[in-house]
């Protein structure tokens, strides 16, 4: 955890947060995420689409999804991870991290669309809550 994180917590640590609580943000994966990643790339698949890689290491930021051909970088953001303000919320226990952790992601997220762009590498973010509601409209942005 990041030095400014820490700062937020009583003793550098969660403290206050029930095992079922603990247990439960422990189980939250950063890649392979069925309701957001896997549903995406299966209706990648399900389309037809060919030509992207998944989590390229070499690539800025280790986008989600890339597309070599049309040098299209991808990101699936988490509605709560990455801050989306309808339906994205902060935490009541451990708020003043839960609200930096955030910020500093959003942070982060800039930055690397930034760099990307640098690069000449088009960047689209799409959020967790458009995979659920509207899929197919998503397929035909790519």
């Amino acid at each position: 955890m990041e030095k400014i994180l820490r700062k937020k917590l009583v003793k550098g640590k969660f403290t206050s947060v029930s095992k079922m609580r603990s247990k439960a943000m422990a189980a939250i994966k950063g890649k392979g995420n069925k309701s957001t990643e896997v549903r995406l790339r299966l209706a990648f698949v399900r389309a037809g689409l060919k030509g992207w890689t998944m989590h390229g290491k070499t690539i800025i930021g280790k986008p989600d999804f890339f597309f070599h051909n049309q040098n299209l970088a991808i990101f699936v953001d988490g509605c709560f991870w990455h801050g989306f303000p309808l339906c994205g919320h902060i935490p009541k226990t451990n708020s003043s991290f839960w609200k930096t952790k955030i910020k500093l992601n959003q942070m982060r997220d800039r930055n690397t669309k930034k760099r990307l762009k640098a690069e000449g590498i088009n960047v689209l973010r799409i959020w967790e809550h458009d995979i659920r509601e509207n899929i197919n409209s998503l397929l035909k942005t790519v």
